[in-house]
């Protein structure tokens, strides 16, 4: 039976109302009640810094041979209860309101169906998605949403729990009991999802989000209680500990270097920073030839694997050795060209086959089983009309029982002299943390180091420096300028803006490669054309340490709770 058959329909796939729930607002007579935030607005979401309200404690024991009896009761409305409301989204209360001029009224969690098209999960039946909210630094809070009860169409049983799908779920544990006929009133709810593109009052679904989080619950956000079936009593609840081995099926690094894996690696710009990070190299994998001669010069001491390669052979014989692959933290840059922006006159072979490799990342994380993942992508990867994209490539990491959180940022905040704004995305596995998002060192806010320019890169490079006297072509000067500012974005190619202040000349090889942080020590290999591609298609290598420094930092305080806890 097709997931939307049945007495009751799931909602269709629609854009617009996840982000109508987030921005609610009470603009509808006699149908809402205004409550007043710390800021004066007039939401009818409220926000609760710093205040987590937890799902009911109650023990529940849920018995799928009794829910059509449950579902004939009267009306219930006591906190932690759950109902569904006329616009099909539903409320796991926390307080009733009784007494209002207005009408009665219930307070609590709002959770939508997952198969929305804009929550960028995949469809399945009957799991559905709290809505939360976060910050400009990406930080989570309680969102809690005010609905008149003549709005409650009725009660249902949603259960919170951090089990994996096949675990726990609606056709193998419910309908097998209850036959398929009709639906029944039980839901499951594993993850809390927020996106935020602009402040609340100024949202525009048709913009792309340029941060969002979707986040797994962990064992103290799950129901306490079981679901008795025919299989037997499942819990709802499972440790972190047990999720991750289920998933590795080996113990976490313990006194050892956290491993890394880079994928479609090329020259090395994030294991640069990885390695400075203080992360153990496990392996470098990419096709390009000249690229990978780069990577082996640099890193050929590191006794990292280095692989010349085609991403689809590497997991073909990594999938043939098990556990051989497996890392700690895996980084993934396939090719962004069929999502970028400045792609104008695009090679329609060519960016099929980097959209093939960009569907390899599902098929990557599961040989490497990575409790972290990084991507660092297009900008536009984001975009509306590249979507369907995005939205295959985060719901790939749901189906795999990872959380996952991405944001648009500018990499001059870390220290990258240039006009580059890319879309990173990190992930993290089952038992795992979703750590905070790393935030900017540079800029001009207290605390903060200046963001740099053209001539504060450059200017310092030693005459003698390797590759400094390796210098493209310029058919005739051009206009001077003053370097006190952000060099646009290094591109894999010479463009005509990218030029000495002095105007004589292009920049030299090594002044492309500082420009995009490499250190002045690192070489690279092949023509003058082979190297500006390696430089472009880098990750700024000092943008990577940030990064893997303060998420090196987050897994090893994980870790090190973990420990005291057991």
């Amino acid at each position: 039976m097709s997931p939307h058959q049945g007495t009751r329909q799931q909602p269709d796939l629609r854009p617009g109302s996840f982000r109508d729930h987030l921005c609610e607002k009470a603009n509808r007579k006699g149908r809402a009640v205004i409550i007043s935030d710390d800021e004066g607005s007039d939401d009818e979401l409220v926000v609760t810094r710093g205040r987590r309200i937890p799902v009911t404690k109650a023990r529940k024991i849920i018995d799928i041979n009794h829910v059509q009896q449950a579902a004939s009761r009267p009306l219930r409305l006591q906190p932690g209860s759950d109902v569904k409301l006329t616009d099909q989204s539903f409320i796991r209360i926390v307080e009733y309101i009784p007494d209002s001029v207005e009408g009665p009224f219930i307070r609590g969690h709002r959770l939508l169906f997952q198969n929305h098209w804009e929550l960028l999960m995949q469809e399945r039946r009957n799991e559905l998605v709290q809505l939360v909210k976060i910050n400009d630094k990406m930080e989570v809070e309680d969102s809690i949403s005010t609905v008149p009860v003549h709005e409650v169409t009725g009660n249902c049983t949603v259960i919170f729990t951090n089990r994996e799908y096949p675990d726990l779920q609606y056709r193998k544990h419910v309908e097998v009991v209850t036959g398929d006929d009709q639906d029944q009133d039980i839901y499951f709810c594993r993850y809390k999802s927020a996106d935020c593109n602009v402040a609340s009052d100024e949202r525009d679904p048709s913009r792309p989000p340029k941060m969002g989080r979707i986040e797994r619950l962990h064992p103290d956000e799950a129901d306490n209680g079981v679901l008795v079936t025919r299989l037997g009593d499942i819990e709802f609840a499972i440790p972190d500990t047990e999720l991750r081995r289920r998933w590795r099926g080996v113990d976490r690094s313990q006194n050892k270097k956290y491993t890394f894996g880079d994928a479609f690696c090329g020259a090395g710009g994030t294991s640069s920073g990885a390695f400075q990070a203080g992360l153990k190299l496990k392996f470098g994998i990419d096709f390009d030839k000249a690229a990978i001669q780069t990577y082996r010069r640099n890193f050929g001491m590191t006794k990292a694997e280095i692989l010349r390669e085609d991403v689809a052979e590497f997991i073909r014989q990594a999938s043939s050795v098990e556990g051989e692959s497996i890392v700690d933290y895996l980084h993934m840059s396939p090719p962004c060209q069929p999502f970028c922006g400045c792609n104008r006159n695009p090679n329609r072979e060519k960016n099929e086959k980097d959209i093939d490799s960009f569907s390899r990342v599902s098929a990557l994380i599961e040989v490497c089983k990575p409790r972290i993942v990084t991507l660092e992508e297009a900008k536009s990867l984001t975009d509306i009309d590249k979507r369907k994209y995005f939205r295959k490539l985060i719901s790939g990491f749901i189906r795999k029982g990872y959380s996952v959180q991405w944001k648009v940022v500018e990499l001059s905040k870390y220290g990258v002299p240039q006009t580059r704004n890319r879309t990173i995305i990190i992930a993290s596995g089952p038992g795992e943390k979703l750590p905070p998002f790393v935030q900017p060192t540079h800029g001009t806010s207290p605390g903060l180091l200046p963001i740099p320019t053209i001539s504060s890169t450059i200017d310092t490079i030693p005459a003698d420096a390797e590759h400094q006297h390796e210098i493209p072509e310029m058919r005739s000067t051009k206009d001077a300028y003053a370097g006190d500012k952000l060099c646009q974005t290094i591109m894999t190619a010479v463009k005509p803006y990218h030029y000495h202040p002095s105007g004589t000349r292009r920049f030299s090889i090594r002044e492309y490669a500082s420009l995009q942080t490499f250190e002045l020590t690192f070489a690279f290999e092949g023509t003058i054309t082979e190297k500006l591609k390696q430089i472009g298609n880098a990750v700024p290598p000092l943008f990577a340490k940030t990064l893997f420094v303060h998420l090196k930092a987050a897994l090893g305080a994980a870790d090190d709770a973990e420990d005291m806890e057991q």
